[in-house]
């Protein structure tokens, strides 16, 4: 389990606890002298089987405000090359500017000699309550909240930390008499109106909908309150007031995944306007790349994006516009478009577009541009397949070697020998993809011949399958 401490609630608390839904991460930033675009590219190849070499980059644009190729390099990585844990940790140290949560022995014996010199230190309560309680040792984990809690009673974020490990116990009703308890002792707090919220029976519809009026007049730059408004609106089936206030809150919780998440919901669904929810989405995913509502938000939105480039493709086309220039727009999916019809009604000319393609930063823009060269560009391509076995772009360098293991066969194969040596991880990735997928039986053999030399566990696993599933 991860760190609870400071983290948005689970299970069963889910509805007890609003403060955490809500709580902005501190968002990684990016730092004076930060790498170019074109050391991010390069790194990126260079590293290729590390996710912090993905994150670094999907991060450059995020931070220059195109987040939906962000989201495509990410969703690349998440679902082709790392496990969740992996991605997960790396997401949240480039996005969210977090620190690796450790639990380790280590981290447990250096606090708990921390505690042993000063017995009052509220940061080595705090973090042995959360070790514990990520190893599920709650007893041990509640008895240092409690010892937090005594230091600072009016800290609502160790209370409710307890609350919800009291629900991780299927203690439901104590969890809520702990927060009733300190709504009790601090009710002019935004939290505690929070709290006599949602422990309200569901039939009493009045008095929420007092409260929430009360809270939100009394607290105007707390995100919870217009959000609960909007969704008591919503259920009225005032959009006009439930579109106020959800915008609202969104703008008061940008760092918050769950707010972004249902504010794209209610544009989705509500408003039936995919244009004003994609950004929306493409927020809670870059906050929360494992964002819900009744659908995950990594599916909402490339569905959501092929609708809109689906739209526009219609309309450039219908103008007249080539699609060797719509390949150039911004826009991945529309890009994509215009290469899916080339390679339906391909022509020579779309060649080099399509080269200039498998250099792009979307991955499966650049995998579907060399895909769609492969199969159609003819032998006059030969001479500017060998210099893109040499290219300045390592990645589209990489991807030439499929197209030339699959025309060329053994006489590629001194160029993807070379490419094994090379110290770029997607080289090599590429160089052994190619020859075992593209160069027959001779072309695996090359492969394999490699394999005593490969130190990178990740491509060292791909040659050992491959020997298992061949082993001649």
């Amino acid at each position: 389990m991860d760190s609870i401490l400071g983290r948005r609630p689970l299970g069963p608390l889910a509805l007890l606890s609003l403060t955490l839904l809500f709580a902005a991460p501190a968002l990684a930033q990016t730092q004076a002298g930060a790498p170019t675009l074109e050391q991010l590219r390069t790194d990126y190849a260079v590293r290729f089987l590390e996710p912090d070499s993905h994150m670094a980059l999907a991060r450059h644009f995020r931070d220059r405000g195109e987040p939906l190729l962000a989201f495509l390099i990410l969703e690349a990585a998440r679902r082709n090359y790392f496990e969740r844990k992996n991605f997960d940790a790396a997401f949240k140290t480039h996005f969210l500017g977090e620190k690796p949560f450790d639990n380790g022995p280590a981290a447990e014996v250096r606090l708990l000699s921390e505690l042993s010199k000063n017995p009052n230190s509220f940061d080595a309560l705090h973090g042995l309550a959360d070790i514990y309680i990520s190893r599920e040792d709650y007893a041990k984990g509640k008895e240092y909240l409690l010892r937090a809690i005594a230091l600072r009673p009016d800290d609502y974020a160790e209370t409710e930390a307890l609350a919800q490990v009291l629900g991780l116990e299927d203690k439901d009703e104590e969890a809520a008499k702990v927060l009733a308890d300190w709504a009790l002792k601090h009710p002019e707090t935004a939290d505690a109106y929070a709290i006599r919220i949602s422990q309200l029976p569901e039939t009493d519809t009045a008095r929420a909908a007092a409260l929430l009026a009360e809270a939100a007049a009394r607290f105007p730059q707390d995100a919870r309150f217009p959000f609960a408004l909007a969704g008591a609106r919503l259920g009225a089936r005032d959009l006009k007031e439930a579109e106020r206030l959800y915008v609202r809150a969104a703008e008061l919780a940008p760092g918050s995944a769950h707010v972004q998440t249902w504010v794209g919901r209610f544009f989705f669904k509500a408003k039936e306007d995919k244009r004003r929810a994609l950004p929306y989405y493409l927020n809670a995913y870059l906050l929360d790349p494992h964002a819900y509502e009744t659908e995950f938000v990594e599916s909402r939105i490339p569905k959501i994006s092929i609708e809109l480039a689906e739209a526009r493709f219609k309309e450039l086309q219908g103008k007249g516009v080539a699609l060797t220039k719509i390949a150039e727009d911004p826009d991945p999916f529309l890009a994509m478009l215009a290469l899916e019809r080339m390679g339906e009604a391909w022509r020579p000319e779309y060649a080099e577009p399509l080269v200039r393609l498998m250099a792009h930063d979307d991955p499966a823009l650049r995998a579907a541009a060399m895909g769609v060269l492969k199969e159609k560009a003819g032998p006059a391509f030969d001479a500017r397949l060998k210099a893109l076995l040499s290219d300045s772009d390592l990645r589209r360098r990489g991807l030439a070697a499929y197209i030339a293991v699959n025309r060329w066969k053994a006489a590629s194969f001194d160029a993807m020998r070379a490419m094994l040596r090379e110290e770029a991880q997607l080289l090599r990735y590429d160089a052994i993809s190619a020859l075992i997928m593209e160069g027959g039986a001779e072309g695996r053999r090359v492969a394999l011949q490699h394999r005593p030399n490969e130190k990178q566990p990740r491509l060292k696993e791909m040659l050992d399958l491959a020997a298992r599933e061949n082993p001649r």
